[in-house]
């Protein structure tokens, strides 16, 4: 639902393949064990979506980021992938995609990533120079608008996946915070270029 389980499981450089499953054994390496987490809070749908998770998705990191998907369990996963938006010709957002089981499937793409980042940078950067009301220096205005732009950019560099049962449009959940078991998976190539890009930005120091 919306409330965090656990730690943030860090998969090391070293490790391009993960697997995320519903077991109970310790997670390490290059498997993350959803079923040996605690959750006093845990509802019922919660505890029936991670029985059904089972040998769940294997996660892989080909050349510099991009990143793959197999559903290993027997049921269907939904994943929040702007790429595949864009392969699907939807709006970047708009769509939650069923991954059936045994498919294998790419659901992130770095370079495309980058553009998206630099295409977005660029246009907030624009927006904040025309919408700033002129002060000290002409800067006056511009950290409330670049702020905003930096948690749209941050979006592009994660994979939102959910266990079991959908959400948006198609499904009697409108988001992915009502769905009983999900996950977001933060892609760390992707993040330092969006650092990389944030730097090449004007007037930097003043939006952070």
């Amino acid at each position: 639902m919306d409330i965090q389980v656990g730690e943030m499981f860090k998969v090391q450089s070293s490790c391009p393949l993960v697997t995320v499953d519903g077991y109970v054994d310790p997670s390490g390496g290059d498997r993350f064990c959803l079923g040996q987490l605690s959750n006093v809070h845990r509802t019922a749908a919660s505890h029936r979506a991670r029985l059904h998770i089972g040998r769940g998705v294997l996660l892989e990191c080909r050349g510099e980021g991009d990143v793959w998907m197999r559903c290993l369990s027997d049921h269907s996963v939904f994943v929040q992938s702007l790429y595949l938006d864009r392969e699907a010709g939807r709006a970047p957002g708009d769509g939650v995609h069923k991954i059936y089981p045994g498919a294998y499937i790419k659901v992130f793409d770095l370079r495309q990533c980058h553009r998206q980042m630099q295409q977005q940078a660029a246009a907030a950067q624009a927006t904040t120079a025309v919408s700033a009301i002129p002060g000290p220096n002409g800067v006056g205005g511009i950290a409330p608008a670049v702020s905003l732009g930096v948690d749209d950019l941050r979006r592009l560099c994660i994979v939102r996946l959910s266990f079991v049962k959908g959400w948006g449009c198609d499904y009697p959940r409108q988001s992915i915070k009502d769905t009983p078991c999900w996950l977001e998976v933060h892609l760390h190539r992707a993040l330092q270029l969006l650092d990389q890009v944030l730097h090449t930005m004007p007037q930097q120091d003043q939006a952070l």
